[in-house]
Order: C-alpha cells, then sequence, then structure tokens
C-alpha cells in the first residue's frame, strides 16, 4: 500500500476520495475527562472515521453496498492536554450484510483494554505499512486490515490471511516501542499480538474454516434453507470445538462468542426441538461464562 497521507480538509488535512473497503464511524466517550472544552474529542472522532474509510487497504474492488461496517468506540480515561497523550480502552465491532436478507450479522466484537496514543489537532494521519510511525495510526491500521481478513473469511475458505498478514506486520513494527498490546507474552491474554498470532497459527485452523461454514454455508442459507443453514452452522460449532480441545482460553474463540452469543440464540431459539438440546450443551461448553444465558434456546 506504501505510505498514506490521510487528512482531513476542514482541519487542515487532505485524503483521499476512492471508494474504499470499510465504512467506519467512531465515537469518543470523554465523561472521565475534566476538561471545559471538549472539541479536541469531537475532531478526533471524525479523523478517524475519515482515515479508516478512505484509506485504501487492499486491491480490491469494492461496491458501496460491499464495504464493512465498521464501529470504534473509544473511553478515555486520561488525556493530558499538555502532552497530547490520550489513554483508554477501544471497543471495535465490524458487521457484515447476511446473503439475502436486511439482516447485517456481527463478524468482530472486541475490547482493547489497554491503548494509548498522541494526538493533536491538525497533525498529519501518517501511515506507512512498513514502519512504525505513530500508535493511533498504528492502531487503525491493525484493525482496518484484521477485520478485512475476517471478513475474507466469511467469504471464502482462509480468504483473510494476506491481510492477517498485513496486520501482523503493523504489529511487529509496533514492537519496539514497548507499548502495550503490541507485545508477545503479555500477561494481558487479549493483546493485539496475540489476536493475530492466534488467526494465523496452523494449530487453530479450525476456527477459521468454522468462521468460513457458519457464514457462507449457514447463515447465507438461513433465507431459502433454514434448516440445511442450521446444520452447517452447526458443524461451524463443532470446529471451533476442536479448537477449544487444544485451546480453552485463546483469546478469538472468547471473541468469537463476544459477537455470536446472542445471534446464535436467536438462530436456534426457531429450530426444532430435536436440534436444541445438543446445541445447547456444545455452547455452554465452549462459552461457559455464557451457559445460563443459552438457555434461552429451549423457551
Amino acid at each position: 500500500m506504501g505510505k498514506w497521507f490521510l487528512c482531513l480538509a476542514s482541519f487542515g488535512f487532505a485524503f483521499s476520495v476512492n471508494a474504499q473497503e470499510i465504512l467506519c464511524t467512531a465515537q469518543i466517550l470523554d465523561n472521565q475527562i475534566q476538561l471545559t472544552d471538549k472539541r479536541i474529542f469531537r475532531t478526533l472522532e471524525q479523523v478517524i472515521a475519515e482515515f479508516v474509510t478512505n484509506a485504501k487497504w487492499t486491491n480490491e474492488k469494492v461496491q458501496p453496498n460491499e464495504r464493512i461496517d465498521m464501529n470504534i468506540q473509544i473511553v478515555l480515561s486520561q488525556y493530558d492536554v499538555s502532552t497530547n497523550f490520550f489513554k483508554g480502552t477501544m471497543q471495535i465491532v465490524s458487521r457484515r450484510p447476511v446473503y439475502g436478507s436486511g439482516y447485517n450479522t456481527p463478524v468482530f466484537n472486541f475490547l482493547d483494554e489497554n491503548i494509548e496514543f498522541n494526538f493533536q489537532e491538525f497533525q498529519p494521519m501518517n501511515f506507512n505499512e512498513n514502519s512504525f510511525t505513530n500508535n493511533l495510526t498504528s492502531l487503525l491500521a491493525f484493525y482496518a486490515y484484521y477485520v478485512i481478513g475476517l471478513d475474507f473469511d466469511t467469504f471464502g475458505s482462509l480468504g483473510g490471511t494476506p491481510y492477517y498478514n498485513k496486520a501482523l506486520q503493523v504489529a511487529n513494527n509496533a514492537q519496539p516501542t514497548g507499548i502495550a498490546g503490541w507485545q508477545p507474552f503479555e500477561r494481558n491474554l487479549r493483546s493485539r499480538f496475540n489476536l493475530v498470532d492466534n488467526v494465523l497459527n496452523d494449530r487453530f485452523k479450525p476456527f477459521r474454516d468454522a468462521y468460513y461454514k457458519y457464514h457462507r454455508q449457514g447463515l447465507d442459507l438461513m433465507y431459502k434453507e433454514p434448516e440445511a443453514a442450521r446444520k452447517q452452522i452447526y458443524a461451524s460449532l463443532e470446529l471451533m470445538q476442536k479448537l477449544f480441545k487444544i485451546a480453552p482460553n485463546t483469546v478469538i474463540l472468547i471473541v468469537f462468542f463476544e459477537a455470536k452469543s446472542d445471534e446464535l440464540i436467536s438462530i436456534y431459539k426457531n429450530a426444532p426441538a430435536t436440534e436444541k438440546p445438543k446445541v445447547i450443551s456444545i455452547l455452554s461448553e465452549m462459552n461457559v461464562v455464557n451457559a445460563s444465558k443459552y438457555e434461552k434456546i429451549r423457551q
């Protein structure tokens, strides 16, 4: 992709106007920050959305209705006006449309528990895929590549590999900074490095096979063939179970159920009574934290 110089005109920035892969919205929750003039946070919301939306992350030709819906919500816990330092958490959610319906399925729902970056009004949003420039654009590029990788995995078996590799490169470039979230072997399971390292690990290939089966062979058939679709979705859960048996605490499994638990309840709540017990059993085994919630399927 080379070097991007993406800017927002009204703040002295310039930006790409090509149709791109992601339609991004951003929200900064600043209730914890005691500051009279919070204009900088509204500026940051717009800059984040413009950066992610207007970048050309792949070489694919994308129609407007094919763009990935991505929402970024940052909850600030710290802001230093003198150093332009921001600290907090970031929730990233992506969705894609389900064939033959008006429904958008959540593909990714992840809470990054420890983000930090510097940002000041009018600064250029520089990103170079071959080197680290600043942590804000690295964070945004990492998650852009990751959600694109997941999206491609839902349409083609292992289709997201090139974009996971891009995300890994962003993580590797950021590691020498020592900034939390990029480092291997961090105590925090939910690190960015673990997220991309897991998904590219051959041991965890059943997860990616399951993503394809769940979405392309399952959800996308639901409108026309609900019974066949549910069987494919259950088969995808069996693939997930293989991963669960070798690595029950892997972060990609946690992220899957954070995105899909409510959807799975909706899918199987209307299933024949004979299907429900085995679905509840496999879901409760892999996702103990939501075991009581899965009992709603019986109703």
